[in-house]
């Protein structure tokens, strides 16, 4: 679906069109049964119920998103999606410990471990999701999304390196750092008169700069301090 219609989808199911919510997730479907598969990392039916605790993920995102803050739809239901299965894994994980296994079959067993183990998978992630929801907010205003920075990301080590260098020497410029965060413009003049950075170098890695920035003004982002690394792959889903 272009992201023009989308939108309009959505403003009329903000305004009480059930059909088009319906006409929607029927569209979606098979998108809702692959994420909740690739989370699960196993095979699931649109009856099981780790797909039900997705569409109702879905759902909401529908009901949440805001079309107008730079951010695409379907990353962003997939973040509610995955934070709403890795919480109903750590609900089972809890569940897993006063249940003995005398009262089950081997096959409840094996679906326990299953999600015992998609559980442990997806713990780790979860403060990650989070964070990554919160860096989106932030980036937003600057008109970029999380989901894009892999395009925007420097290719090679040294380049990228470099960037991190630059984004730590401008936090060192609480003038500069409050411009950018009140005006979500970042200052190229003011930065570069005080530095020997070249204003196109700045621009021509604007975005990643900017998402650098954030998140060394941000520490309590553990997680994301690993996510954004200068090795192969500097941005990863």
């Amino acid at each position: 679906m272009e992201s023009s219609k989308l939108n309009e989808t959505l403003i009329e199911i903000k305004k009480g069109n059930d059909l088009e919510r319906e006409r929607l997730i029927r569209h979606y479907k098979p998108y809702i049964i692959n994420v909740v598969g690739h989370i699960c990392k196993r095979y699931v039916t649109w009856s099981s119920d780790e797909t039900s605790i997705g569409l109702i993920a879905f759902n909401r995102a529908i009901d949440t998103f805001e079309y107008d803050k730079g951010r695409i739809f379907l990353n962003y239901a997939y973040l509610l999606v995955q934070r709403d299965l890795i919480d109903y894994f750590r609900k089972q994980k809890r569940h897993l410990y006063t249940i003995s296994n005398d009262d089950h079959s081997e096959h409840d067993q094996a679906e326990m471990k299953a999600s015992l183990e998609s559980y442990q998978q997806s713990i780790n992630t979860s403060a990650l999701v989070e964070e990554i929801l919160e860096l989106d907010e932030k980036l937003s205003k600057f008109n970029i999304s999380f989901e894009e920075l892999e395009s925007h990301s420097p290719k090679h080590r040294k380049t990228r390196i470099k960037v991190m260098e630059i984004a730590s020497e401008f936090i060192k410029h609480h003038d500069l750092v409050d411009r950018l965060v009140e005006k979500n413009v970042f200052p190229v003049a003011s930065f570069t008169k005080r530095t020997r950075h070249r204003p196109k170098s700045i621009e021509r890695h604007r975005k990643y700069l900017i998402t650098i920035i954030m998140i060394q003004l941000h520490p309590e982002w553990r997680q994301l301090s690993t996510f954004v690394q200068v090795g192969p792959g500097s941005v990863k889903i």
